[in-house]
Parts: C-alpha cells; sequence; structure tokens
C-alpha cells in the first residue's frame, strides 16, 4: 500500500500543474494574443477567427437585393482586410472609428461621423468600445450581445438613417 501512495502523489502533482497551466494561459491569454499581434504586426490566429465570424455576420444581412448584396460584399471584404490593430485603434478614436466606418461600410462619409459621434458619446458603446481597444474578443462578443438585445444597434441604424 505505502508503494502505491508514492505513485498518486506525482500523478496529482502533474495534474495540479496541468490545471495550473491551463488556468494561467485563459487568464493570460488576451495580453499574449495582444503582445504577438504588436510584435509581428499581423493579425493573430484568433484575430482571424474573430474577424472571419465579423464577415459571416455581415454576409448574413443579404436579402436577395443585387444592390444591397453588392454593398454588404464590398463591407465584408473591406473587413476582411484591414487589420485587427487597425480596428483596435479606432475603438479608442473617433475620428479613426469614422474613417474605418466609411472605408468598411456603405454608408457616407457625413453618416459615419454620425455614428462615430453617437458610439462616442453614448456611455452605452463604451464598455463594447473598451473591449474591442483591449482585443478581448469574448468581452466585446457580450457586449455586442448586450447592445443587441437591449435594442441600441437597432436605435443607432435609426439615428444614421435621419
Amino acid at each position: 500500500m505505502r508503494h502505491s501512495k508514492k505513485n498518486k502523489k506525482p500523478l496529482i502533482i502533474t495534474l495540479l500543474s496541468i490545471v495550473v497551466i491551463l488556468v494561467l494561459c485563459v487568464v493570460f491569454f488576451f495580453p499574449l494574443n495582444n503582445t504577438i499581434r504588436n510584435v509581428t504586426g499581423n493579425d493573430t490566429a484568433s484575430d482571424k477567427v474573430v474577424k472571419s465570424e465579423l464577415v459571416k455576420k455581415v454576409k448574413s444581412k443579404k436579402n436577395g437585393d443585387p444592390t444591397r448584396d453588392k454593398k454588404i460584399d464590398r463591407a465584408a471584404s473591406a473587413l476582411s482586410d484591414k487589420k485587427m490593430s487597425q480596428i483596435m485603434s479606432a475603438a479608442d478614436n473617433q475620428q479613426k472609428a469614422a474613417n474605418l466606418i466609411a472605408d468598411s461600410s456603405s454608408l457616407s462619409k457625413e453618416q459615419s461621423q454620425k455614428a462615430a459621434q453617437e458610439i462616442f458619446s453614448n456611455d452605452n458603446y463604451s464598455g463594447l468600445r473598451s473591449a474591442i481597444s483591449d482585443g478581448n474578443w469574448y468581452q466585446a462578443y457580450q457586449q455586442y450581445q448586450k447592445l443587441s438585445n437591449d435594442g441600441e444597434l437597432n436605435q443607432l441604424q435609426q439615428d444614421i438613417s435621419q
């Protein structure tokens, strides 16, 4: 029996080490991801996954109208061509956000300025902007869902259209 207790101790230490490593990976994932992006200047693997999902979300708005679908394809293409660092930078700067919106959507310069102004002046968007700026895509998605469910995004679309 003594012999089997000695064998269990290294196993427990190994399992605890694995759990600690996994917890550290989860805790430091976003800072590590951001560091890799800053060092290489390129999108990371997780950035590519996030952008892919964003592009899918944009393309899901197609409705069969050729004019509208062409604009959606243009926006999706522009979004996939942008580096994630540009998107993150736009979350901290209203003018950069307006330029990004104008470049990657069918909105006019004036509408893009109006959208950026609303996003930066309305406190309801600060959590989303902060999460994007930090590169915390999970939190950004949660904030997006919250804004969607609260009707804030529909209100923003209506405000821009006026």
